[in-house]
């Protein structure tokens, strides 16, 4: 293997827990963390600044759905305005150098949960789009 190849991260070296039960099942991970800014200009300057109001924190989760358990939660916090408590957290290891980067996300609300997408013949897809409160590195890659 090249020296550049053995740096490379790659997603099949990665993990999802949601509320610590491992997905195993997990297609797809993406969380980000969107900076909300807005334009500011003043008297005696052509420029335009950038002024900070916060973050914003979303993502998606994409598996293989194995059971009705995230499901019947969110629904449940759905009718009830009680949201359940879910803590993401995401690993990705380089399996050469055994370094992980883990990232914990609180706060986890899902913006969407489909009670039926079911196709002949297929595995049956799960999509669920998320908003958050925090994030917080656990673990970085050097």
């Amino acid at each position: 293997m090249s020296k550049k190849t053995e740096k490379m991260l790659h997603g099949s070296c990665s993990e999802a827990y949601i509320n610590g039960a491992r997905d195993d099942l997990a297609t797809k991970i993406e969380v980000k963390v969107t900076g909300d800014f807005e334009d500011g200009a003043f008297c005696g300057d052509y420029g335009t600044f950038p002024i900070y109001n916060g973050y914003a924190i979303e993502g998606t989760i994409t598996d293989k759905k194995q059971d009705s358990t995230l499901e019947t939660a969110i629904t449940e916090g759905y009718r009830t305005g009680i949201m359940p408590d879910i803590v993401l957290i995401t690993a990705l290891t380089n399996p050469v150098s055994k370094q992980t980067e883990r990232w914990s996300i609180s706060g986890v609300v899902f913006t969407e949960v489909a009670l039926a997408n079911i196709e002949a013949k297929k595995s049956v897809d799960r999509e669920l789009p998320f908003k958050a409160e925090r994030w917080k590195n656990l673990e970085a890659i050097s």
